[in-house]
């Protein structure tokens, strides 16, 4: 099945990649969309209409947003086309990444009491869903907090930032390696509801 994807930044990107290829090889990216901060809300109609004829895969973070329903009810304002996978990371992609605690506390190298635990929360909505449980947004926690406990030096200078930066001068070249070659996705589905709904998208894609 030929699919386009959109993504924030090189990490989405590379998490779509990797989700496309667990669920199935059977997907072709036909290309990635440029879709960098605030283009995703002023493209968002554009990719809906283009879903009418090849599917088009959106990740984005949730952010500061109450939840998944509530952000994409601000984004799109037409009928959204059953080919259009939009999907959410709470509360951003790195939540994602860090859902699989023993693997990412491993390539990090830290304890993995240093990772924090999922919770149940309730996002807008009566169920409670279960997400990675950070006291801020997970990037800020990964770059200000996480990355100081790290025994690899490398990583230490890839992720921090330096001052007045967000993120570390070779933030990419130190996350994407683990999401191509590490990242345990099914292990990660269990402590993140919003990155499990995404896999049983993509597989009801395929078998409608």
């Amino acid at each position: 099945m030929k699919v386009f994807i959109v993504g924030e930044d090189p990490v989405t990107y590379a998490i779509i990649k990797r989700m496309l290829a667990h669920c199935s090889q059977d997907f072709e990216i036909i290309s990635e969309l440029p879709a960098r901060g605030g283009q995703i809300k002023s493209k968002i109609n554009e990719f809906n209409a283009l879903a009418a004829h090849t599917p088009v895969i959106l990740l984005t973070d949730l952010d500061a947003t109450i939840c998944a329903p509530e952000l994409k009810g601000q984004l799109i304002n037409q009928i959204q086309n059953i080919n259009f996978i939009f999907n959410v990371a709470v509360d951003e992609a790195e939540a994602w990444l860090m859902a699989d605690r023993v693997g990412f506390s491993g390539y990090l190298g830290v304890d993995i009491d240093e990772i924090p635990q999922p919770a149940q929360k309730k996002q807008g909505g009566r169920i409670a869903l279960t997400e990675m449980d950070f006291r801020y947004k997970s990037s800020m926690f990964l770059t200000h907090e996480l990355i100081k406990k790290s025994r690899k030096k490398e990583l230490i200078l890839q992720l921090t930032p330096k001052e007045g930066a967000s993120k570390g001068p070779e933030y990419n070249n130190g996350i994407l390696p683990f999401i191509q070659e590490k990242w345990n996705i099914q292990n990660a589905r269990e402590n993140s509801d919003s990155l499990s709904r995404m896999i049983s998208r993509l597989l009801k894609l395929l078998n409608p």
